[in-house]
């Protein structure tokens, strides 16, 4: 929507007219209510085409929350053409303001194949989460295999619960916090490395979703301390 928002801007429709005031600038309802719906409906009726005659079309699925708190599903597809190409589209990212049940969620992929005109019970990839465990259950998706990014992240952080390691963790992770969560600290740490006339760096903290987001907080918390150490 920002995009759309400098056709209307007063000094941008100035300089359009001191270049050829011949030229009539679009409405910003211009674009997105004819030229985007055109644009979509056009790429939509290819992938439609090119999707008709594939008799296996596997699908992706997962659901994500914006910054602005809304709740949306994003289905992909992947196939391989009969030239023996991969084909990826993204079909499709839909609202869902509803309960992310299972069977919510196998509500939004069994529309999303009638919509795309997919065949029935097809290949299904999302994450271990047991609402789309059921949802590939009642869709009678064969197969549905888990992601193998999330299945992988699910057995680190098995590791990292053994409490030989998630005990330093657990330290270091404070240790980060306190320097998130005080404006202060962050403030006093940031002058410190400026007057160590080091190159500036942030402690990053962990997420649970993100193994390697543990390594990543190791590493740069050692090398701040790295720092500290050669300049004493």
């Amino acid at each position: 929507m920002r995009h759309f928002s400098v056709v209307s801007n007063k000094g941008f429709c100035d300089l359009v007219k001191a270049l050829d005031s011949r030229y009539v600038m679009p409405s910003r309802e211009y674009f997105s209510q004819t030229v985007i719906p055109d644009m979509y409906e056009k790429v939509k009726t290819d992938i439609v085409t090119g999707l008709s005659n594939i008799t296996t079309v596997a699908l992706t699925t997962d659901s994500w929350t914006s910054r602005a708190t809304e709740s949306f599903v994003t289905i992909t597809s992947c196939h391989i053409s009969d030239d023996w190409c991969l084909k990826n589209y993204v079909l499709q990212t839909r609202a869902m303001p509803l309960s992310h049940t299972g069977q919510n969620i196998a509500n939004v992929i069994q529309e999303a194949i009638i919509e795309w005109g997919l065949p029935e019970h097809p290949p299904l990839v999302t994450d271990n989460a047991s609402n789309m465990l059921v949802a590939g259950r009642e869709l009678g998706c064969n197969p549905h295999i888990g992601c193998y990014t999330h299945t992988f992240n699910l057995a680190v952080q098995r590791g990292l619960n053994v409490n030989s390691v998630s005990r330093p963790l657990g330290r270091i992770r404070r240790v980060v916090s306190y320097f998130y969560c005080s404006t202060s600290a962050a403030a006093v740490l940031k002058n410190k490395i400026k007057l160590l006339g080091m190159r500036q760096i942030k402690l990053i903290h962990d997420v649970c979703t993100r193994w390697n987001s543990a390594v990543d907080m190791l590493e740069r918390l050692l090398e701040l301390i790295g720092i500290c150490r050669s300049q004493k």
